[in-house]
């Protein structure tokens, strides 16, 4: 009888001793990741003068993702949609912003550094940098990817 209590007790010292290594070991993994501008990746995008640059996950697999879209000056892009709920901050210029499936300067918002627009999964949308460069970030859950509309042109 003694002999079971010891393995008992020897059995449930093992099981707790595994348990907090297995915790600690899972929160000695995850390391902050700094990312600086230089060191990204720019890659062109079915608008002419938009770069993009993926700063977190696989925007093309399932998970989260964020990417950074560099607007020229002067850039447009042309009305599109994505699959996927997406939210744009702006991080340094003036993004204009506009919703619809025809592209309309008049109806093109002014969105100043710091701002944040939640764009809905399938909603069309189009977008500008008509005073100077612009940068933005974009984070969503992929898989994604753009879609854009038919006869759909910035002008």
């Amino acid at each position: 009888m003694a002999y079971r209590t010891v393995l008992a007790a020897v059995s449930v010292a093992c099981l707790i001793s595994t348990a907090i290594a297995t915790t600690a070991a899972a929160q000695e993994v995850a390391a902050p990741t700094i990312i600086s501008l230089e060191t990204l990746k720019w890659n062109p995008t079915p608008f002419p003068d938009i770069t993009t640059a993926v700063i977190a996950g696989n925007p093309t697999a399932s998970g989260m993702y964020a990417v950074l879209a560099k607007f020229g000056a002067g850039a447009k892009s042309a009305p599109h949609t994505h699959p996927d709920q997406r939210v744009v901050t702006v991080i340094s210029g003036t993004y204009y912003f506009g919703e619809g499936t025809e592209f309309d300067e008049s109806k093109l918002k002014p969105l100043k550094m710091g701002t944040a627009v939640i764009v809905p999964a399938n909603a069309p949308h189009y977008s500008a940098a008509k005073d100077g460069e612009t940068l933005i970030q974009e984070i969503g859950v992929g898989p994604t990817g753009t879609n854009i509309w038919p006869k759909a042109a910035a002008k």
